[in-house]
């Protein structure tokens, strides 16, 4: 299930090594397949996940709110401070960038900030993906689903690069296939899956289940 894509970049996990945090990106078309995604997953998922989602102002918080009643999981509009944990599904909030950060006791935390600099998104895909890869390294997954232009591709290539495992959404299923497409032309993308496979792929490769060794 899924497409393993041709380009290895130093750093792809082997099976047998689990995940512990998943970082989702998604722009035009990605509502809908987020929301599939998340209420998909049953209450025993053992990693935290933080979505970033391309929407007009004051759109997050409520949305938040929906997919906390539809999902099994928590989800919430992440608030600066608090801690990322398993069980709990973080949304960026328009107009903020959101970052994890590790501190000196191991203990992963939100940031929240207004550096506007030459962001055309904010919140940033890239500069979410790229704060997780420096928090969990290697232990780690990044989504990127449908949506235009190509935020999120170098920070899945942060990912990447630090060993986690990366997947893109494939042009079959995706409405808009720009970003998840400038991940793969990137080489920051180590497989393609369709939006109905992506639940079951994303709660495969958190078990640690990868492809066999060649």
């Amino acid at each position: 299930m899924g497409r393993r894509l041709s380009a290895e970049p130093v750093g792809v996990p082997q099976g047998g090594k689990e995940l512990r945090a998943v970082v989702i990106g998604a722009s035009t078309g990605g509502p809908k397949i987020v929301e599939n995604i998340l209420c998909s997953l049953k209450p025993d998922f053992p990693a935290p996940l933080a979505v970033c989602q391309h929407m007009p102002p004051g759109f997050t918080e409520a949305w938040s709110e929906r997919l906390d009643r539809s999902c099994s999981l928590r989800v919430k509009e992440a608030q600066f401070g608090e801690r990322f944990e398993k069980g709990t599904v973080y949304i960026a909030p328009i107009g903020k960038h959101m970052r994890l950060t590790r501190d000196q006791d191991g203990i992963v935390a939100i940031s929240l900030d207004r550096d506007f600099a030459d962001s055309l998104h904010i919140p940033s895909i890239d500069i979410l993906m790229s704060s997780a890869a420096q928090a969990y390294g290697s232990v780690m997954l990044a989504v990127l689903l449908s949506g235009l232009g190509s935020d999120g591709a170098l920070g899945m290539l942060a990912v990447r690069r630090a060993g986690g495992h990366t997947i893109s959404e494939a042009p079959e299923s995706a409405l808009a296939y720009s970003m998840p497409g400038s991940a793969v032309e990137m080489g920051a993308a180590a497989e393609e899956v369709s939006s109905a496979e992506m639940p079951k792929v994303i709660r495969d490769r958190v078990d640690g289940k990868f492809w066999s060794k060649t």
